[in-house]
């Protein structure tokens, strides 16, 4: 049965994830909000709720991405996963034969895009919190022996990005032009070839990682006191991998963003649009220190090993953001500007992270620990 918003309430009362007084008293609303999956938010008049996401159709990656995503819920309840959890919202319900999975609704709750674009600044209080979040639970799970039923739901696969230059061609015409043009460009930079083949063979398997850091993951939302509060969602592709991936991720969408706020849909000259982005870089500093200055503090990294550290971040971050313009060119038919920009940018740090690191991110040697 695929869910609707007519037949929403059936299926939460057959779950018992509702009681029958507040569908008697039409306490609640069902509200689509579908992306890749079927999602629907279940809004209750106080504002709470709940958050209902089933896969789209019935096919083997849809249904291990949504495995994955439960074993992670089912996983973040156990003792020692505290800090895990407290990156999630509250685990409700997964019904398997239904592939289909019921959070917590974060209540007033807005990803990082939606803020971020409303506030017209990167505010560093954003960079703080997620510097801690991400920080605590590395710190608790990096170098952590999982138990091995723990494990066996984790495919521990280096990201697939890191492979793409040697298989976007075996792909052939089942990826759009965009993305055959996107790998046509890649081969034609042997170096970019060898950086990303020398990140995948420098691979780590040393904590839990998200897997899929973005903007569009990351919610904020006011704590019952009025504070704000900070929550990791889509964990559909969480693995036992590198905690790198994950601190590059979301040093690599400060970048993104500057990047998509310059006018590039008509002649292509990055460097004479630099000056018109609507986020210029130097005002995402503060954000993006705090951020590091935290995630250090936080993670227990050791002050001298904070700089060679934040490097090898920086290089994943680039090869991420190779997947970011991968993924905006997933329907296009075309390159487009902004992905070719993404795309040399994401070159350019990988021949010079040092030099990456002080002048795209601000980074000092004072500032990296």
């Amino acid at each position: 049965m695929f869910l609707t918003a007519s037949n929403m309430a059936h299926y939460l009362l057959a779950r018992g994830t509702v009681p029958p007084c507040v569908v008697v008293d039409g306490d609640f609303m069902v509200v689509e909000a579908g992306r890749r999956n079927r999602n629907y938010k279940i809004i209750r008049r106080d504002g709470s709720g709940l958050f209902v996401k089933q896969i789209k159709e019935v096919e083997p990656m849809a249904i291990s991405t949504m495995q994955r995503e439960a074993a992670c819920y089912r996983m973040a309840q156990k003792n020692g996963y505290e800090a895990l959890a407290r990156l999630m919202p509250g685990f409700v319900d997964h019904d398997a034969g239904r592939h289909c999975l019921t959070i917590s609704l974060l209540p007033g709750g807005e990803n990082l895009t939606e803020f971020h674009a409303r506030k017209k600044t990167f505010p560093a209080e954003i960079g703080k919190l997620l510097g801690a979040a991400l920080g605590s639970y590395h710190q608790t799970l990096r170098g952590k022996s999982l138990r091995t039923e723990d494990l066996s739901n984790f495919p521990r696969m280096a990201p697939w990005i890191l492979s793409f230059h040697l298989n976007s061609v075996q792909a052939g015409s089942t990826l759009s032009g965009g993305v055959q043009q996107l790998g046509a460009l890649i081969r034609q930079y042997p170096d970019l070839q060898q950086n990303l083949a020398r990140l995948a063979q420098g691979w780590r398997y040393d904590s839990i990682i998200h897997g899929d850091m973005k903007w569009d993951n990351c919610v904020v939302y006011p704590g019952p006191n009025g504070e704000m509060t900070f929550r990791i969602i889509d964990w559909e592709l969480v693995d036992y991998g590198d905690a790198s991936w994950d601190i590059g991720a979301v040093l690599q969408a400060y970048l993104t963003s500057w990047i998509y706020s310059m006018p590039l849909y008509q002649e292509f000259d990055p460097a004479s649009f630099v000056d018109k982005a609507v986020f210029p870089l130097e005002g995402m500093y503060p954000s993006i220190h705090a951020f590091w200055r935290s995630y250090v503090q936080t993670a227990g990294i050791d002050k001298s090993q904070a700089y060679p550290y934040l490097l090898r971040c920086i290089e994943y971050g680039a090869a991420r953001m190779v997947q970011t313009a991968f993924e905006s060119l997933y329907y296009s038919p075309v390159m487009t500007n902004h992905a070719a920009t993404l795309l040399q940018v994401s070159q350019n740090i990988l021949r010079d992270s040092r030099q990456a690191a002080s002048a795209l991110y601000g980074f000092s040697g004072e500032l990296s620990s």
